[in-house]
Protein backbone atom coordinates (compact mmCIF):
# COMPACT_ATOMS: atom_id res chain seq x y z
CA UNK A 1 0.00 0.00 0.00
CA UNK A 2 1.26 3.52 -0.80
CA UNK A 3 2.91 5.16 2.35
CA UNK A 4 0.48 8.66 1.77
CA UNK A 5 -2.62 6.16 1.77
CA UNK A 6 -1.45 3.89 4.79
CA UNK A 7 -0.77 7.36 6.67
CA UNK A 8 -4.27 8.71 6.15
CA UNK A 9 -6.12 5.23 6.24
CA UNK A 10 -4.24 4.94 10.43
CA UNK A 11 -5.96 8.64 11.01
CA UNK A 12 -9.31 7.51 10.10
CA UNK A 13 -9.09 4.18 12.32
CA UNK A 14 -8.59 6.82 15.39
CA UNK A 15 -11.92 9.51 14.05
CA UNK A 16 -14.91 8.34 15.68
CA UNK A 17 -17.07 5.62 14.33
CA UNK A 18 -19.47 8.63 11.93
CA UNK A 19 -16.54 10.70 10.95
CA UNK A 20 -14.90 6.87 9.38
CA UNK A 21 -18.53 6.18 7.40
CA UNK A 22 -18.16 9.56 6.32
CA UNK A 23 -14.18 9.09 4.93
CA UNK A 24 -15.65 5.67 3.62
CA UNK A 25 -18.57 6.78 2.11
CA UNK A 26 -16.09 9.74 0.34
CA UNK A 27 -13.14 7.05 -0.57
CA UNK A 28 -16.08 4.89 -2.20
CA UNK A 29 -17.44 7.97 -4.18
CA UNK A 30 -13.75 8.37 -5.46
CA UNK A 31 -13.52 4.38 -6.42
CA UNK A 32 -16.84 5.15 -8.11
CA UNK A 33 -15.66 7.61 -10.77
CA UNK A 34 -12.68 5.95 -11.04
CA UNK A 35 -14.56 3.60 -12.54
CA UNK A 36 -17.11 5.74 -14.80
CA UNK A 37 -17.51 5.83 -18.15
CA UNK A 38 -16.77 9.91 -18.20
CA UNK A 39 -13.75 11.10 -19.04
CA UNK A 40 -12.51 14.79 -20.02
CA UNK A 41 -9.99 15.69 -22.77
CA UNK A 42 -6.75 17.20 -21.34
CA UNK A 43 -8.03 20.56 -22.66
CA UNK A 44 -11.29 20.49 -20.31
CA UNK A 45 -8.75 19.75 -17.27
CA UNK A 46 -6.78 22.24 -18.14
CA UNK A 47 -10.22 24.75 -18.72
CA UNK A 48 -11.52 23.16 -15.53
CA UNK A 49 -7.73 24.10 -13.48
CA UNK A 50 -7.83 27.25 -14.85
CA UNK A 51 -11.33 28.16 -13.67
CA UNK A 52 -11.14 26.41 -9.97
CA UNK A 53 -7.51 28.84 -9.92
CA UNK A 54 -9.55 32.55 -10.85
CA UNK A 55 -10.23 33.84 -7.22
CA UNK A 56 -11.82 36.65 -8.82
CA UNK A 57 -15.76 36.13 -7.82
CA UNK A 58 -17.90 36.38 -10.70
CA UNK A 59 -20.40 38.76 -8.84
CA UNK A 60 -19.81 40.66 -5.70
CA UNK A 61 -21.92 39.80 -3.31
CA UNK A 62 -23.84 43.13 -3.09
CA UNK A 63 -24.49 42.66 -7.17
CA UNK A 64 -25.93 39.29 -6.33
CA UNK A 65 -28.32 41.06 -3.42
CA UNK A 66 -29.08 44.01 -5.94
CA UNK A 67 -29.63 41.46 -8.70
CA UNK A 68 -31.92 39.36 -6.77
CA UNK A 69 -33.51 42.08 -5.27
CA UNK A 70 -34.86 43.47 -8.94
CA UNK A 71 -35.83 40.20 -10.12
CA UNK A 72 -38.03 39.51 -6.83
CA UNK A 73 -39.84 43.17 -6.90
Amino acid sequence: MNKHLDDAITQVRSLPDERQREAAELLFEFLDQQNSDISLTPEQIAEIKRRLGDDEPYASDEEVRDLFARLTK
